[in-house]
């Protein structure tokens, strides 16, 4: 069964709006974590001291640390800053690096409320009208 949206084909991508800022799942701590992770999908900027920025998806976060997914050259034990929409860079170092993806620890942790509130962001209230009579258009041909 195909649901047709106005504006959206069969075989389109999703705008990267709708793809990114979701909470996914919560991992209690494990393998030596100091915290609960938040399995989440964020859009971020990666940047060491003095060099470009690098865009980048964070897919775990915690109130210690994240992992993401970027096309930034990092090297283990490297700081860089990192850079979450409503909120000042963070100071974090990478701790780990396997393909593609990293793992870094803030210096300074997050405040718990802080955690909440960027997660908070990124969940979006459904749009009036999504389901219901007239939310969806004809197929147009």
């Amino acid at each position: 069964m195909f649901i047709h949206c106005a504006g959206i084909e069969a075989g389109d991508t999703l705008p990267e709006p709708l793809m990114r800022k979701a909470q996914l799942a919560i991992l209690p701590p494990s393998d030596g974590r100091k915290a609960e992770r938040r399995v989440v999908n964020l859009a971020a900027s990666l940047r060491e001291p003095g060099a470009r920025v690098a865009d980048a998806e964070v897919v775990n976060l915690s109130v210690t640390g994240f992992a993401a997914e970027s096309t930034a050259q990092v090297e283990v034990g490297h700081h860089v800053y990192l850079k979450l929409e409503g909120l000042e860079p963070m100071n974090c170092r990478c701790v780990w690096i396997e393909g593609g993806k990293s793992g870094y620890e803030f210096v300074s942790p997050l405040h718990p409320l802080t955690l909440d509130m960027v997660l908070a962001a990124g969940r979006k209230a459904p749009p009036k009208r999504h389901f219901g009579a007239g939310a969806l258009t004809p197929a147009r041909r």
